[in-house]
């Protein structure tokens, strides 16, 4: 009876409501909010504001000087009679549909091969690693001195068997061919360690059960590797689409200012580069073309999303 009595007062006095209040659950999850307050902040401006300023952008009319202008929906009205957009847009386009199937192809290719056991093994891995530890400006410029026309290390190679020197940088074709295989150096490398980590999760049995039932690599492969690795290889689609579809550095940095801008050669990111901060500045109208291939982006990526539904199995609830 007495031992109610204290603990019914204890509860009552200000001190254990104090404690309860300040608990080490909630002071520890101030301080988890304190670490995290500066990602969010960073969010906040660099994202979402950034995106909302960007989309009033496209409804003004704004050049290199004074205040914009609102000016309703004549950017978006000029957009279909662009025709430089529309090449823009193809050439995005067409080369995500050479570049993507380039990088996941070959991200599977050496994923396989780190499945397996040789000599100079850890060399092959630091080898696949390393574009990701450089400094992709450095790589472009290494690679666009490989294939230099005159004085590159390619040309000096097809010299030497009697053929004549490619132009690799005067021609639509041979900058698709640079800018593809720059691309895939670049891309191939963390897709590489995903789809690697993908394998490593299948189940040893399986592979045992296929072999005793008589399947060979090949069909082990197909039969069981690149069902079992959708969903791994369905992010490495979907990451590696979006990040080509923005490319601009690769083209920016490789090739010259009047070429990289013309229209033979332009991409959308390239084109909105050149509207918003070359030459007389057009930034409402540079923000319509951005909002565009937003929501060209989106829509890609909704239909993969669609697709991965019938192609990509997640465990027992696929």
């Amino acid at each position: 009876m007495t031992s109610s009595k204290s603990l019914r007062a204890a509860r009552a006095l200000p001190g254990a409501r104090r404690i309860k209040r300040r608990g080490p659950g909630r002071q520890s999850a101030l301080i988890g909010f304190l670490f995290l307050a500066p990602l969010f902040a960073g969010l906040l401006v660099f994202r979402l504001y950034a995106f909302g300023y960007n989309a009033w952008l496209s409804f003004t009319k704004a050049g290199a000087f004074g205040p914009p202008q609102f000016n309703g929906l004549d950017n978006y009205r000029e957009l279909f009679s662009d025709s430089q957009l529309g090449v823009a847009l193809v050439n995005t386009f067409k080369f995500a549909v050479i570049a993507v199937p380039a990088v996941v192809i070959v991200s599977l290719l050496c994923a396989t091969l780190m499945q397996h056991r040789f000599r100079g093994e850890s060399v092959f891995r630091g080898i696949i690693f390393l574009p990701a530890v450089c400094l992709p400006t450095a790589i472009i410029f290494v690679f666009g001195w490989l294939f230099q026309t005159r004085y590159g290390l390619i040309n000096a190679m097809i010299r030497s068997i009697g053929a004549s020197p490619v132009s690799w940088l005067g021609s639509s074709t041979g900058v698709t061919v640079l800018v593809t295989v720059i691309v895939l150096y670049l891309s191939f490398s963390v897709p590489t360690i995903i789809l690697y980590a993908g394998m490593q999760d299948i189940p040893a049995e399986v592979y045992e059960a296929a072999t005793l039932d008589g399947a060979g690599r090949v069909r082990r492969f197909f039969s069981i590797t690149l069902p079992l690795l959708g969903p791994s290889l369905f992010f490495v689609i979907l990451t590696t689409t979006i990040s080509v579809l923005k490319l601009f550095d690769v083209v920016y940095l490789l090739l010259p200012p009047e070429q990289s801008t013309s229209v033979n050669y332009g991409m959308t990111v390239l084109y909105y580069y050149q509207l918003a901060f070359v030459g007389i500045g057009q930034r409402g109208y540079a923000a319509a073309v951005s909002l565009v291939l937003f929501v060209l982006i989106f829509i890609v990526s909704l239909i993969l999303f669609r697709l991965q539904r019938r192609f990509v199995h997640y465990g027992e609830d696929g």
